[in-house]
């Protein structure tokens, strides 16, 4: 009789413990949120990032400024990670590239992203940082509980793991990240691929058209999910790209070494030309 109560309390306690759901980890959007960056501005900067809204709705530069801060997460799992993205949105671009004068643009998509590993921590960042980005582990970044802390880069608004001036190849000017303007985790919304609508547009965002001719010139971006790097859906191999944490600057971009090319070749023909001119007149 004990036995038989025995089994049946056993069975009963087997029963309750399959209908507990098993334990499991945060969602995608709780991660987004938990990780979220606390971004240091510069205090010449106009604002912060800002919601997409009163850009579409037409307005700009200021007025498009006044818009509620923002910050966009988008979640995706690749190369064995959950990489938690990060996009901000400023209404203008008003960088120049140095004696080019040419980079300034209207709209700017920026970005970091967070690579979680086991137990859902963040051993990897990466920071967008105008055509290239940086690699950075956790251990490197300043952050303030879970959130990672990035420094933004005055005007061009490219994210760094530390302050201080930032190195570029000529003829782009340094980026100038100071650090002492406002400090602002902006509340996040997430993202899909089709979800808000203008997430799936191929529109740019902004009217600049650089010239077919001008290779420094910038046009207006195009939105996260169609940066030309691939980022949005291939963050591993985007990551794997990166300069390590400590690295200095980049290497030239293909048109100054063209730019010098042809100069040297210039150079070369009219020297050439004052040759064959100055034998023609010893003729004479």
């Amino acid at each position: 009789m004990i036995r038989g109560a025995l089994v049946l309390l056993v069975a009963t306690l087997l029963t309750l413990l399959a209908a507990v759901p098993p334990a499991r980890g945060a969602g995608d959007g709780e991660l987004l949120r938990r990780h979220a960056p606390v971004l240091v501005l510069d205090k010449r900067e106009p604002g912060p990032p800002v919601a997409v809204d009163a850009f579409l709705r037409g307005e700009r530069g200021a007025r498009a400024q006044q818009a509620p801060p923002r910050v966009y997460g988008h979640a995706i799992r690749d190369g064995g990670r959950l990489w938690l993205q990060y996009w901000f949105f400023y209404p203008d671009n008003p960088q120049d590239r140095g004696i080019v004068r040419s980079g300034r643009h209207e709209g700017d998509w920026e970005m970091l992203q967070v690579g979680l590993g086991a137990g859902e921590r963040p051993p990897v960042v990466t920071f967008a940082q105008h055509s290239w980005r940086q690699g950075c582990g956790w251990d490197d970044v300043a952050h303030h509980g879970a959130a990672p802390v990035a420094f933004v880069a005055h005007a061009s608004h490219a994210t760094y793991p530390r302050r201080g001036r930032q190195d570029r190849p000529w003829p782009d000017p340094d980026d100038e990240v100071r650090g002492d303007g406002l400090r602002v985790r902006p509340p996040l919304s997430v993202l899909r691929d089709d979800r808000p609508a203008w997430v799936a547009s191929r529109m740019l965002w902004g009217s600049s058209r650089a010239a077919w001719w001008s290779p420094p010139e910038t046009s207006s971006p195009r939105g996260p999910r169609f940066q030309e790097d691939g980022r949005w859906s291939a963050p591993a191999r985007w990551h794997a790209g990166a300069r390590s944490c400590a690295a200095g600057p980049p290497g030239y971009p293909w048109w100054v070494f063209a730019g010098v090319a042809a100069l040297a070749l210039l150079a070369l023909t009219r020297r050439a030309a004052r040759t064959r001119i100055a034998r023609v007149l010893e003729r004479a």
